[in-house]
């Protein structure tokens, strides 16, 4: 942002906000009226001012007129019939930094544009409607992977950052699965902040582990040979790529205190963290740490805890025998936060929200800051109790034969009440709710054996 100048042709690097969009009534007289982001027609008289003392704003000539300005020469194109501001250098103007950016649609050879943003033609309408209300727009913040095939003896990158007085030991990890980019932004932008000094770490240290399984993350897949996050133990004799990244998380999980694992999921819903057990001294998750752990995941900037997964992660083997279908071991229960549990600490997974939303970086973000400040690992007043609701998972349904599916159309989170049909099953019987619920991790295209979805209850657990 600091190099960007007034009519250098270069668009900013950095992550701004998205506020609301024009149309041309004249060009688009069927624009649709059921969006959610903010559009309003466009005028003759607007025009964003590059110069003077409403510099990089938007005002309305005399009479209405435009000049010949960057809008009304693209016009003959329609390159300009749909815009999108981009919230660079608008909250407090600086003449000369840049201004008139938008989001606009590219001409049909791509060449490039005056320092906007080009969105091809033909892929316009679905950018308008995948819109939302607080969505940001990140260029270039992050490197993007390079395009190389991973071999087994690419390093796992780690960074850390020490404080000068006694604290507690966090580690950051992002990309755990290859195609959920939010963890990796987040982080990496919080590495930024801490070399820039914009973030001091004053007590304890951090430790961030920007893509936790490279080879997933550079084929853009969720996995590499296998789940990272399902069996992460110690294996003496590796026999995959993830088996001996896992091997090296697994040690510096056992150096840390408290673990933020930062995820996202398919389609849409609201972010939420999952947390652990209570204390309890049982065969399945033994814990000790449930307090600090539940007011660590309240304090994450999230509406929603959910708990409960390992024991109905038991359940899911047991149903899978029944279906006689070969079963991996219980341990494939446990991922990132179960090791951590098991290794003395305490953690929780972040789900940011949708992979592909903007907005899920930020909540990353946000999260990372909360997590420093709560554990005072830098000087932040104390972050706020965020969640408001708890959720205990109880059940899994499961793909009991090809052509089960889901009842409905469902995102994380979403209440159903008893009674409500949650599956069809191929034979024509129907899985209702036994009470009021929730849905979680809804499951469109399951296999057989997959988890169609997962049921919760509202928890009376405090945390």
């Amino acid at each position: 942002m600091t190099l960007k100048r007034e009519g250098d042709k270069r668009t900013p690097i950095g992550v701004f906000p998205l506020r609301y969009g024009f149309f041309n009534p004249e060009a688009l007289p069927d624009f649709p009226g059921n969006l959610a982001f903010p559009f309003v027609p466009m005028t003759p008289g607007m025009i964003w001012e590059e110069e003077g003392e409403n510099y990089n704003r938007l005002v309305y000539a005399a009479g209405g007129e435009r000049p010949e300005d960057e809008l009304s020469r693209a016009r003959d194109e329609n390159l300009f019939d749909v815009i999108v501001p981009i919230g660079y250098n608008d909250a407090v103007p600086e003449v000369g930094r840049g201004s008139a950016l938008f989001i606009h649609a590219a001409r049909s050879d791509m060449r490039g544009t005056a320092g906007c943003i080009g969105v091809p033609q033909e892929k316009m309408t679905e950018f308008i409607r995948r819109l939302k209300p607080g969505m940001v727009i990140d260029i270039n913040y992050a490197e993007a992977p390079d395009e190389k095939v991973s071999t087994p003896d690419d390093p796992l990158e780690a960074i850390r950052f020490v404080g000068l007085q006694p604290g507690p030991k966090l580690i950051i990890m992002g990309a755990v699965h290859g195609n959920e980019p939010c963890g990796p932004q987040a982080i990496m932008r919080a590495i930024s902040d801490c070399r820039s000094g914009r973030l001091k770490i004053r007590r304890g240290e951090v430790t961030f582990v920007p893509i936790a399984n490279l080879k997933a993350y550079r084929q853009r897949t969720r996995e590499g040979d296998r789940n990272l996050n399902r069996d992460l133990r110690d294996k003496p004799v590796p026999e995959n790529y993830e088996d001996r990244v896992g091997n090296r998380i697994c040690a510096f999980l056992r150096q840390h205190d408290v673990l933020l694992d930062i995820h996202s999921f398919r389609g849409e819903g609201e972010s939420f963290v999952f947390a652990g057990p209570l204390d309890n001294s049982g065969a399945i998750e033994p814990f000790r740490y449930a307090k600090p752990e539940g007011e660590f995941a309240v304090r994450l900037g999230t509406q929603t805890v959910i708990h409960g997964w390992l024991g109905v992660y038991d359940q899911f083997l047991k149903k899978r025998a029944n279906l006689g279908l070969t079963n991996p071991s219980s341990a494939e229960g446990v991922g990132s936060t179960e090791y951590m549990r098991f290794a003395g600490g305490y953690g929780v997974t972040l789900e940011c929200g949708s992979h592909d939303d903007p907005a899920s970086v930020e909540v990353g973000y946000s999260a990372i800051l909360n997590a420093l400040s709560h554990l005072q690992i830098i000087d932040a007043p104390p972050p706020q109790v965020s969640a408001q609701n708890a959720i205990q998972i109880i059940d899994v349904l499961l793909c009991e034969a090809e052509g089960d599916c889901l009842a409905g159309q469902w995102k994380t989170g979403d209440a159903v009440h008893a009674g409500e049909a949650l599956v069809s099953r191929a034979n024509g019987d129907t899985v209702v709710a036994p009470g009021p619920g929730f849905i979680i991790f809804p499951n469109e295209n399951p296999k057989l054996g997959d988890g169609l979805c997962y049921f919760g209850v509202a928890s009376e657990r405090v945390f």
